[in-house]
């Protein structure tokens, strides 16, 4: 009974405006009159709320009233016009907010008057008054019957096949949900379109369908969040990496914001779906670079804006780069021969303080680090020298230094940058054997720039302090600058009965025999790679002891490695 009233109540609110304008209540609809008391942006505010029966989404009818003076009678005439339907949104004691709901015919104005109709209840049902006593019958005439009373149960009124299709089909729906009560309710006035309740029954699955967007809606408003992902901790780098997420919420897209650790900018990618709340999105193997990637995902939703799901700009995830390892071919060790020769002369080319030093060497480099090379060489020194003194005031000979000697000379690296040189020397000279060491220490890689700075221990020689700059800048043109501070060839004092003088005429009386005073070298060194393994150089150098005590020099090198 029910249903049917609520059905009868739909019928009527789709009557026409006039019909519905003249009254108040409708047989079984109760209206319920308010009018619009103030316009708040596009909420609508009207005093029908709850206390007058009013409840959230509830329809409700807007009509405009009219009061005019008619121009022939002069008579004033009052009327109302519908102009839409509002649809109260929120809905408090005395007030409620409502918007329109559908295309109103008019914009609505403070005083408009609205409508509420909703179905009544069936009353209970009167109790039937008892029929009368009829008196007894006379044996000679007829009684007449009473009439019956106005409250009477009424004869039964026929079965009407159309309202009895619609109670069928509402039984039907009974635990129905909103999908199948469109697709019935379309279905039935497909169906009968000419039937009488097609009108309120599409009007009703239209409402729903209403009903259903708004709840999609509702859902869309809510912000995506993230369900599963696991960041991976580290990946090789030059290899392209896959990201994938699992959205929950209105996620129309992702965006995974990625930058190598050090940049200062994020570069996006758009990540593409790869499944119902799945998006996945792959950085390029050139962007997985050492030492790490830092990235955040973000979420897209329909109306533009962003939501974090993943990390963020100020704290992103990280992934570790680790290069691939390569593999590397055996290393090659190379082997090299050398032999350079050195002409210095002291003393202005008088040939009584002067030296003429040859040596030469093979070897092999081996690692890096470690032991890195081994050389084994051999050298002719052969000098003139004496005491400024004894050579310069008091004219003596100078007195022939000599030693034919070999050496063995290993190379330690400490690292790729650092290492120590160390040789030891044996040799001969005009007494016998004599010994003597070199150790230097190399700044710098042996096939690149690099300083070494030592010193030189011959006996019977001398001494001498060493500081060596090789220059690899030009690959074609290697140089060397060279400094030398020492005491040789006359090192050391000898006794009259071992002097050799230099010259012919000379005796032991009047040859220098004390030590040689300490003097200083500058030795420029350019060479020339003719082949990638062969490198020819020239030198020149000047030397002294003293101002008046010095002169030029000269050499020359060859290196070949293979």
């Amino acid at each position: 009974m029910l249903g049917r009233a609520a059905l009868v109540a739909l019928c009527l609110c789709g009557a026409p405006a006039t019909a519905l304008g003249q009254a108040s209540e409708i047989s079984g609809v109760a209206a319920t009159e308010g009018v619009v008391v103030a316009l708040e942006n596009d909420d609508i505010v009207v005093d029908l709320a709850a206390k007058r029966g009013a409840a959230g989404g509830d329809l409700v009818e807007i009509w405009r009233p009219l009061r005019l003076k008619h121009p022939v009678t002069g008579k004033v005439v009052t009327d109302r016009f519908r102009i839409g339907s509002l649809k109260l949104t929120q809905v408090q004691g005395t007030l409620s907010l409502s918007r329109a709901d559908g295309r109103l015919a008019r914009p609505a104005q403070v005083g408009d008057v609205v409508i509420l109709r909703k179905a009544k209840l069936d009353p209970a049902p009167k109790k039937l008054a008892p029929a009368p006593k009829l008196p007894a019958a006379a044996p000679d005439r007829p009684v007449a019957a009473p009439l019956p009373p106005s409250d009477a149960v009424p004869s039964a009124e026929p079965v009407d096949p159309e309202a009895q299709a619609v109670s069928t089909l509402f039984d039907g729906l009974k635990g129905a949900n909103v999908t199948q009560r469109i697709i019935a309710y379309e279905d039935y006035v497909r169906k009968n379109p000419e039937g009488r309740y097609a009108v309120v029954l599409w009007e009703e699955a239209a409402q729903l369908r209403r009903l259903l967007a708004h709840d999609a809606m509702g859902k869309a408003a809510g912000k995506p969040a993230l369900l599963n992902f696991t960041a991976p901790k580290e990946a090789l780098g030059g290899v392209p990496i896959t990201l994938g997420v699992e959205v929950e919420g209105p996620a129309t897209g992702a965006v995974l914001h990625a930058r190598r650790a050090g940049e200062v900018a994020y570069r996006p990618t758009p990540m593409t779906a790869s499944g119902p709340g799945y998006f996945s999105a792959t950085l390029p193997a050139e962007r997985m670079r050492t030492p790490a990637v830092q990235f955040f995902v973000e979420a897209t939703t329909s109306d533009g804006k962003t939501h974090s799901l993943v990390g963020s700009p100020g704290a992103p995830e990280e992934i570790e780069v680790t290069p691939i390892p390569q593999p590397t071919p055996p290393l090659r060790k190379e082997a090299t021969a050398s032999i350079w020769t050195d002409y210095a002369d002291y003393n202005r080319m008088k040939g009584n303080d002067r030296v003429w030093q040859t040596e030469g060497f093979v070897g092999m480099r081996f690692e890096e680090e470690g032991l890195r090379a081994l050389r084994t060489g051999f050298g002719v020194f052969r000098g003139v020298g004496g005491s400024l003194e004894e050579l310069d005031e008091q004219h003596l000979s100078g007195r022939k230094v000599g030693l034919t000697y070999g050496y063995l000379e290993a190379e330690g690296a400490f690292s790729s940058f650092t290492s120590v040189i160390g040789r030891a020397v044996i040799g001969l000279h005009d007494d016998g054997v004599s010994g003597g060491a070199l150790g230097l220490v190399r700044i710098g890689n042996d096939k690149k720039t690099n300083l070494q700075i030592g010193g030189e221990i011959l006996g019977g020689v001398g001494l001498r302090g060493i500081t060596q700059l090789e220059l690899n800048t030009f690959e074609r043109v290697p140089m060397l600058f060279r400094t030398e501070v020492t005491n040789q060839p006359a090192g050391s004092a000898v006794s009259r009965d071992k002097v050799r003088p230099n010259d012919s005429g000379a005796t032991p009386d009047t040859t220098s025999v004390e030590r040689g005073e300490v003097g200083g070298r500058a030795i420029v060194q350019i060479g020339y790679r003719v082949t990638p393994g062969l490198v020819v150089a020239g030198r020149g150098s000047y030397q002294g002891r003293t101002i008046k005590h010095a002169g030029p020099g000269f050499g020359g090198a060859v290196t070949y490695t293979w």
